[in-house]
């Protein structure tokens, strides 16, 4: 996985979703990627997830779901501004 890079405006809460396989992997991601040292927190605990597109993006829904294959675990982390 690539390291993270910010898009959040400054004054906003900044969000990372990590994706994997299972939770010792996504843990190992957050690890590599420093999450803990640049203030990032768990939102809630690791859990499978489902992911659903808005209406409109069908061809998106559809790739998404051929990339991931069914099973999903995944957990999203939260910084706060300073």
């Amino acid at each position: 996985m690539s390291p993270t890079t910010s898009h959040a405006t400054p004054g906003e809460d900044e969000f990372v979703t990590i994706i994997g396989g299972d939770a010792e992997e996504i843990g190992q991601v957050f690890r590599d990627q420093g999450l803990a040292a640049k203030d990032f927190t768990i939102v809630h605990r690791i859990g499978r997830h489902r992911i659903a597109m808005a209406p409109g993006q069908d061809d998106m829904s559809a790739l998404v779901g051929a990339l991931l294959g069914g099973r999903l675990v995944a957990a999203t982390y939260a910084r706060r501004p300073r």
